[in-house]
Parts: C-alpha cells; structure tokens; sequence
C-alpha cells in the first residue's frame, strides 16, 4: 500500500429564500476549477472541531459569521482516497438569516445561486462534491440525518449512508 498523506476541508451549502449558494472555485491547491460550497482547508488547531473551521472559511469568503446563520448543520461526512492522499470533507448546510447582507463576491472564484425549486443543474464538481450536492438536494434537505460517503482510490462509491 502507498503511503498515504491527509487532507481535512469543509464545504456549506448556504440556503436563502429557496435558493442556494455555490462558488466555482478557481485556483485552488486541492481540486481542479469546479462548484463547490462554500469552504476550505481545516487548519490543523481546528481539526478537532470542523464546525470552527466551517464558520472562519464562511467569514473569509463570503463575508458570512455565525449570527448571519441558522440552522448550521453537519450533514456529510466524506473520505476519498485519491491514491497519494485520504481527503477527509465536512459538508454542512445553514440557513442564511432574512436579515443578514447577501454574500455577492468571493476571491476564490464566483457566486451564484441556484433555485431549489427546479432540478439541479448538471455542474462541474469534485467527486465528494457532486455526491453529497446530489444526495442533499434528493433527499437531505428533507432531514437532518448526518450520512457519510466513502470513494476509494479506483473511484468506486459507496454512499451516502
């Protein structure tokens, strides 16, 4: 077996008025350009505690802090193997405030909002990514079950579960 190295992220789905919130992420060290949460790399003082590194990755990219939030769940527990690397990400989902200011840039890459109401559209995602969107735009947002998806080194699939 390859030694493998780790790599902890986070990623929240960011929901408001029946929309929501995905950045396609431009230049990033871990995965080619592609939608993704909004999130980032757990730094190692917080890789006991996600929820921390979720909340700081909110406030860095998109101007979001804990109080603008409700409803601030874990949601998706994903491992990847990649071959080189086991990649370890925290998808959570929050309900942005009525009251709290619209995220409308990011550094990382560009914003946009996408109905709940009409089917997901087809977009370019990282494989955890696309698995967990999928899986919780189906069936997740109808409850609060924490599930946990698993992709091995050949990209086989299993979950969520």
């Amino acid at each position: 077996m390859t030694p493998r190295t780790t790599r902890h992220l986070t990623s929240v789905f960011l929901v408001r008025e029946g929309s929501v919130l995905l950045l396609y992420r431009r230049g990033s060290r871990a995965i080619a350009d592609s939608w993704v949460g909004i999130g980032g790399h757990v730094e190692a003082n917080e890789l006991g505690n996600p929820t921390a590194a979720a909340l700081r990755e909110l406030h860095e990219e998109v101007a979001v802090i804990s109080d603008h939030v409700d409803n601030f769940n874990l949601r998706y527990v994903a491992l990847r193997d990649t071959g080189t690397e086991l990649r370890t990400t925290y998808y959570f989902t929050a309900d942005l405030r009525p009251e709290a200011p619209v995220p409308t840039e990011c550094t990382e890459g560009d914003l946009r909002w996408f109905d709940l109401a009409v089917a997901p559209p087809e977009l370019e995602m990282p494989p955890t990514a696309e698995v967990a969107f999928a899986h919780w735009w189906a069936v997740g947002r109808c409850d609060e079950a924490l599930r946990f998806i698993l992709i091995d080194d050949g990209g086989h699939v299993t979950g969520p579960v």
